[in-house]
């Protein structure tokens, strides 16, 4: 009887020793499971603080410019009279290129030619496409055989012209002839030197007084020499 009383004395004994030692009382680890719910609070109180610091500056970085569009909108139209407009004598070359519509495989170009006005005979190293958007026009195409082809636009038609080819367009009628083109990306435009060309009907009976062509005046040509326009 006295051995197990000994026996269990030693093993409070023992118990109560062992708590002291690590320090594992209930109080203890209360304490312990508070505090460490404290820090956590603390390390989240710090990251929030952090977080809060950097936001606008983050912000800032990916929104930050002057363009009223949002970042990565896609830009698929483009007035050409608000891009540059080139003023000649004789009417008007207004257009948008590949850097103004990076969308596009072509350049584009609006032209008005005032009546009685032409545009200079010229050819391009690629294809060029005309629709006549108002008044009246008339394309004269020369192919690879010195053959002068003639046709007569009116609103709405489309005339393409191979590359190579020599062409010219002249106003029919008193109306100022709009025309939009198009060309592939890069093109290149070739003038007949400083020659001018005077834009009439080629008829034998010109000897007759009676032929309104024959005596036609001079037409004021635009004559444009750079490169990437028409």
């Amino acid at each position: 009887m006295k051995i197990k009383k000994l026996s269990i004395i030693a093993l409070v004994l023992s118990f109560v020793l062992l708590i002291s030692c690590n320090g594992l009382s209930p109080v203890n680890a209360r304490e312990q499971q508070h505090n460490g719910v404290s820090k956590s609070s603390a390390s989240g109180k710090e990251f929030a603080k952090v977080a809060e610091a950097l936001a606008p500056n983050i912000s800032q970085l990916k929104y930050s410019g002057s363009s009223s569009k949002p970042a990565g909108a896609l830009r698929f139209a483009c007035d050409p009279s608000s891009v540059g407009v080139s003023q000649y004598e004789g009417g008007t070359v207004a257009y948008c290129k590949k850097k103004d519509l990076e969308v596009s495989n072509t350049d584009s170009a609006l032209i008005e030619i005032k009546s009685g006005a032409a545009r200079a005979p010229h050819w391009h190293d690629t294809w060029e496409q005309q629709i006549l958007i108002s008044g009246k026009a008339k394309t004269y195409l020369i192919d690879e055989k010195g053959q002068v082809h003639v046709e007569v636009l009116t609103p709405g038609m489309v005339a393409f012209l191979p590359a190579g080819m020599t062409h010219w367009t002249e106003t029919v009628g008193a109306q100022t002839a709009v025309l939009s083109l198009s060309f592939p990306v890069g093109f290149k435009t070739f003038e007949l030197g400083d020659s001018l060309i005077q834009v009439r009907k080629n008829d034998k009976d010109c000897a007759s007084s009676s032929n309104v062509s024959c005596n036609a005046k001079p037409k004021s040509l635009i004559l444009i020499v750079k490169d990437g326009l028409i």
